[in-house]
């Protein structure tokens, strides 16, 4: 059990005053539902708390669930695996990673890539930015790439 969730559940508190108002103001972001610890998101949903002793098999899970699903698409094009390919890289480049925090994609170009979806179906990224804004940001991508670049070294030899 977390303090969140002992006072959520059962309202008790640490006897440490700090500690005690401190869990009381975190506590109005998360809800129990069905026994389980949820963090409430800005976005809309619920976000599950998970405890330590589940995050390697989460971890694996999604790593699994990845490899399958990219192995799956090349084994279904069967002979055409060299035109399902390209889409496949794709997900894998434009897809962030947790080693090091980045896309493949933005590592090596600075930015990240518009996808197919966002030219013919405009979201706010691509209906409200001008020509002039667009070379700012990319000018301010490109300047601080080596930045970006040396964060995401830095998470890789952290994470070794």
């Amino acid at each position: 059990m977390t303090p969140i969730f002992d006072y959520l559940q059962n309202n008790t508190l640490p006897e440490d005053k700090d500690t005690a108002q401190k869990i009381k103001a975190t506590s109005a972001r998360f809800t129990i539902i069905q026994g389980n610890l949820f963090q409430r998101s800005f976005s809309g949903p619920y976000l599950t708390c998970i405890k330590p002793s589940q995050v390697k098999t989460i971890l694996s899970e999604i790593h699994e669930g990845e490899f399958n699903t990219l192995r799956k698409r090349l084994e279904n094009a069967k002979g055409k695996w060299a035109d399902e390919l390209s889409g496949v890289l794709w997900s894998y480049r434009t897809t962030s990673k947790n080693l090091t925090g980045a896309t493949p994609f933005s590592l090596a170009f600075g930015t990240e890539a518009v996808i197919p979806a966002e030219i013919s179906i405009p979201t706010a990224r691509s209906q409200f930015a001008t020509q002039e804004e667009n070379n700012t940001m990319m000018n301010f991508e490109l300047d601080t790439i080596d930045e970006k670049r040396e964060a995401a070294a830095v998470r890789t030899a952290h994470y070794k």
